[in-house]
């Protein structure tokens, strides 16, 4: 069962008083019948079941649900929470926490033990503490701590209340989204008021674009059209160890940039997200939410940082940046200082930087209150994070060494590492030329050949679990039309999906993937037409589901032909991409906006790339491997993908898949898999399953439900040395 919809927006509507009142600032008794606002994580189940007329949260087994509220404005908080449980054994518990500090530490409002199951008395509890108070982030954790799928937890009536604080707090009001403390008195070097009313801008440390320890809320409130002036001819770039620079036309400026932004409380959303095509012949934009705040000695302006991110038109190479500014309510504005200092992106490497002018056209937002709901749940929905340095005093007795884990990538070629463990992300990484990236957890991350696995595997594996009959076994030749050659009349889709259509050039590891052909006839093709047409040009050399060949347009015939049976299906205008992976994964699954576009071609038809073209956040990258490889392809209970396809592709049957270039590695429906049996000293082969991406790219799947990744690009490919870490908190060899 799932937890219901997340109350939001009562603080906003209640006025400050001059003394105490108690006021409810969160009700949760899964009256509705769901669970909508909870994060869901941890191996077992979740639904929100009915006895008697009444609905509550059931968790099995590991599961667990987790709720970030505000309290920012009240004071004496008191959370209030009911469990009832069944067939706990020994040391089986059920548990209702909360977190005053980002899920650092727990405090039990109330347990459950063996004993106490009865599957009908609910037992209550409830906690205050003055942490609790004028927070913007307190956590409430649902959980069950059983070893069975019978072993039952049941929440319900959970209530959290306050007082208003006499004035306000916080320092600002309570209507503050993610109120800040500090007074404004903030002292800084760079970007300062008169930088900003300037005319010059030179490359700066990254740490001058984050919200400061003393930031206070701010005094104006952005709502509007946020425009450049004079983009083509504003700005510098300077190369940084490539010499790629003369293949792209004007890579140095910016693309037009006019959209409207929102504001709420301390944080400014971009009203379109994901990836947005321009006129620039090189690059798009990638918009993120930023942040807005107060310095003093801004002169009442207040003080702006947006994240954003330039993606190569057709291509997945990105580039991450900020932008900085200072506006007034009125509309009067500071120029825009901006820059960007790190990529993932193989072969173009550079700084770019500038000042420009710019203007702000304040009005109301249409659709103002769903666009700053959706946020507030993505941000609850994010899973908590700690520095990867707290696996060390996390798990005290394994003897961690953190400087190994993601220490196969090169720092200065490494855009973000981390791992997930019992429901916290590790966060490493978000390095680059000028300090750390402010905002890790909207950095734009591309998926390059992950997206085999996210689009064409889990793509064919809902397809099949959707429809009755067998998808999987459907020919190549009926569903894509340029492939009706007599080589594509016997392959099936799950051969395109295991790269094993026994069409190619060469057998050699990579070669046609990386000949010029290849680039010019399909990479530097944006046409439908022109990368179907390459694709489905090989001849036969053997029996299809023999042999693998890596081919990335056989993934993009596979996701042709998702997409045309998918419309057969549905209807001419739906696209497989959009209707089915958006809305019923990666909605439910609570991923970034920035999840739901795909690179297309340049054309009417606008085929999604499939094989490479999507971008991540750093949690859609662990929620992503959590759906698969914890929650073996549910989502709330209900089985999503095809589960014996999935098994197989993250080797948990005797069928390994076809060798993909050494006797070590595995490649089985879009999963690579390495055998880690040497370098672990496990005494039976030891198959681990892994997501890849160009230029050294990874998502790995451990056993344990410990799920590992990493972006960079250095084709440094290798993370064996980070498994041996992660070895030491849970045994791979069992």
């Amino acid at each position: 069962m799932k937890p219901s919809s997340i109350k939001y927006g009562l603080i906003a509507t209640l006025a400050l008083t001059t003394h105490a009142q108690a006021v409810n600032l969160f009700t949760e008794d899964f009256q509705d019948g769901n669970s909508n606002g909870w994060a869901m994580s941890g191996s077992g189940g979740d639904q929100v079941t009915v006895y008697s007329g009444n609905y509550s949260l059931r968790l099995t087994k590991q599961r667990q649900a987790q709720q970030s509220i505000a309290t920012t404005g009240y004071e004496n908080v008191t959370v209030s929470m009911q469990l009832a449980a069944s067939s706990l054994e020994t040391t089986d518990a059920c548990y209702g926490e909360v977190s005053s500090d980002g899920g650092s530490n727990w405090t039990t409002v109330v347990q459950v033990v063996d004993g106490q199951d009865d599957a009908v008395t609910l037992y209550t509890g409830s906690s205050s503490s003055a942490s609790y108070d004028d927070s913007s982030n307190l956590l409430l954790r649902l959980r069950s701590a059983g070893n069975l799928t019978s072993d039952y937890c049941w929440a319900d009536n959970i209530t959290v209340t306050g007082d208003v604080i006499s004035g306000g707090g916080g320092g600002g009001s309570p209507t503050v989204y993610d109120s800040l403390s500090g007074t404004g008195a903030v002292t800084r070097s760079s970007i300062t008021y008169s930088n900003l009313m300037g005319s010059t801008y030179s490359l700066t440390n990254y740490s001058a674009f984050a919200v400061p320890a003393n930031a206070a809320n701010p005094d104006n409130t952005f709502s509007g059209l946020l425009e450049f002036v004079n983009e083509s001819s504003t700005g510098s770039f300077q190369e940084q160890g490539t010499n790629m620079a003369s293949s792209y036309t004007d890579p140095g400026h910016l693309p037009e940039f006019s959209f409207e932004y929102v504001q709420h409380g301390t944080h400014i959303i971009p009203v379109q997200r994901g990836l947005i095509s321009t006129s620039h012949p090189s690059w798009s934009y990638i918009l993120e939410p930023g942040r807005v705040w107060k310095e003093n000695n801004d002169n009442g302006y207040s003080r702006v940082a947006l994240p954003f991110a330039l993606q190569e038109n057709g291509a997945n190479c990105t580039h991450n940046g900020v932008m900085t500014f200072l506006f007034k309510d009125d509309g009067s504005m500071s120029k825009v200082s901006y820059q960007i200092a790190s990529e993932t992106c193989a072969y173009f490497k550079y700084n770019m930087w500038g000042q420009m002018s710019a203007t702000y056209t304040p009005y109301a937002i249409s659709g103002q209150q769903a666009l700053t709901d959706a946020y507030e749940a993505e941000v609850a929905a994010r899973m908590p994070t700690k520095p990867i340095s707290a696996l060390a005093t996390d798990y005290p007795s394994a003897g961690v060494t953190i400087a190994n884990i993601g220490s196969e990538q090169t720092s200065a070629h490494r855009s973000a590492f981390g791992v997930a463990i019992n429901n916290v992300h590790y966060v490493g990484g978000c390095d680059t030329r000028y300090g750390t990236h402010p905002y890790c957890e909207v950095l734009a991350l591309p998926s390059y050949s992950t997206a085999k696995s996210v689009v064409g595997g889990i793509g064919l594996m809902r397809l099949e679990q959707k429809y009755a009959g067998t998808q999987k076994t459907m020919t190549v030749s009926n569903w894509v039309s340029q492939c009706s050659g007599s080589q594509w009349q016997d392959v099936t889709l799950l051969n395109a999906l295991d790269m094993a259509t026994g069409n190619y050039d060469s057998a050699g590891y990579e070669v046609d993937e990386g000949s010029t052909a290849m680039l010019n006839n399909f990479f530097l093709t944006y046409t439908h037409t022109g990368k179907a047409n390459f694709s489905c040009g090989y001849t036969r050399k053997v029996t299809p589901g023999t042999s693998w060949v890596y081919h990335t347009t056989d993934t993009y015939i596979l996701g042709t032909a998702i997409d045309t049976y998918f419309r057969n299906q549905e209807g001419s205008t739906k696209d497989f991409y959009t209707d089915m992976l958006v809305e019923e994964l990666w909605k439910p699954l609570n991923l970034s906006p920035t999840t739901y576009t795909t690179l297309r071609t340049f054309d009417t038809t606008a085929q999604a790339y499939s094989g490479y073209g999507l971008t991540y956040h750093t949690d859609d990258v662990i929620k992503l491997a959590e759906f698969l490889n914890n929650d073996a392809g549910q989502i709330n209970s209900v089985q999503m993908l095809d589960a014996t396809m999935l098994a197989e592709g993250l080797q948990q049957t005797a069928n390994r898949g076809l060798e993909a270039g050494s006797a070590t590695a595995k490649y089985q429906h879009s999963f690579w898999a390495w055998n880690a049996k040497s370098k672990l000293g496990c005494t039976n082969d030891t198959w681990i399953p892994y997501m890849s991406g160009y230029g050294g790219i990874g998502v790995v799947m451990l056993p344990g439900g410990i799920n590992y990744y990493y972006f960079s690009d250095n084709s440094e490919y290798s993370f064996s040395d980070s498994v041996v870490e992660l070895n030491k908190i849970y045994n791979f060899c069992q």
